[in-house]
């Protein structure tokens, strides 16, 4: 019985850990959201963030998430690097993501709109640390293994292409992306496509005077047979502090905090659950970092959230 719990475990971990992690915070992870925001900012920026899903939980989630992007002025495009880390039940199973990501930036409506379509490239790995699948013998309580009975790979790597486009007008911005669109091969049991992941974005910065902006956004995922909508707002206080809140479609309302300077950017986001699984999880924590450098005519500016 005590096997055959831990075969079920494995293989609903495994299944769980095959979409995507979401990130609630885009402003601070605009390339995983869509390749398209490779050059939005100008010059050169890059974006770090952590989240730690469910911490009161054994089986909770990790994931360190560094994107950098960069604009070049000569062909007008721009270039981006990612890298994610993923880690679940404290190393039991881990994934590792290097993407590189090429946008076209054309330029419409006399340079007030941007069309801008992208491509990614991507390699990952996905690996299995056997020695914690241990489960004490409902007997004698000594350590048995279970690979007599089911043998997992340790280990497995693949290829991955998305794409995506972005639709920008003054202080609007529409766009969409697909991931994962080879369905590449992740299975460490076998055969497991890793599913499509679509994503669709709009959101729209109102300028209030020369210090405030208000940015109302919504943002859709689907993979596979997840849907969840995402509706928020964020504010710019004084040109420098960040609130902002968000409703989750499915379990969650998201608020978070931060303080924004010429050069960086700090953000400190929570998700409070308000699903059954409130006061199980304890919801889930992102903190954000972010560095930009621009044109130095542009560093004084009140910039959309999405070019910073």
């Amino acid at each position: 019985m005590r096997m055959l719990s831990m075969i079920y475990l494995l293989l609903f971990t495994i299944k769980v850990f095959s979409q995507d992690p979401i990130f609630y915070n885009t402003n601070q992870s605009l390339v995983y959201l869509n390749p398209s925001f490779a050059g939005t900012n100008g010059l050169i920026r890059n974006q770090f963030l952590y989240r730690n899903q469910w911490p009161t939980l054994s089986a909770n989630y990790i994931t360190y998430y560094n994107g950098t992007d960069a604009y070049i002025q000569k062909t007008k495009s721009g270039l981006s690097f990612i890298y994610l880390h993923d880690d679940i039940r404290n190393g039991l199973l881990k994934r590792d993501e290097f993407h590189l990501a090429y946008a076209q930036h054309i330029s419409l409506f006399d340079g007030r709109g941007k069309l801008i379509p992208s491509v990614q490239f991507g390699y990952f790995v996905r690996t299995l640390d056997r020695t914690k699948l241990n489960f004490g013998d409902m007997i004698d309580s000594s350590f048995v293994s279970p690979w007599d009975y089911i043998i997992p790979s340790g280990r497995k790597s693949n290829f991955d292409f998305s794409a995506g486009l972005l639709f920008n007008y003054e202080h609007l911005y529409f766009g969409f992306s697909a991931f994962h669109i080879n369905q590449p091969d992740e299975g460490l049991l076998g055969v497991s496509k890793l599913p499509v992941r679509f994503s669709g974005y709009f959101s729209y910065n109102l300028h209030i005077g020369d210090r405030t902006i208000f940015q109302a956004q919504v943002n859709y995922q689907n993979q596979n047979n997840f849907n969840e909508v995402v509706i928020g707002g964020n504010f710019l206080l004084f040109n420098s502090w960040l609130l902002g809140a968000s409703y989750k479609s499915l379990d969650a309302i998201v608020v978070r905090t931060g303080y924004r300077q010429k050069y960086f950017t700090l953000q400190i986001g929570y998700d409070v659950t308000v699903s059954k699984l409130s006061g199980n999880t304890a919801g889930s924590w992102e903190l954000s970092a972010s560095f930009n450098l621009r044109n130095k005519e542009e560093r004084s500016q009140l910039l959309d959230m999405e070019r910073w």
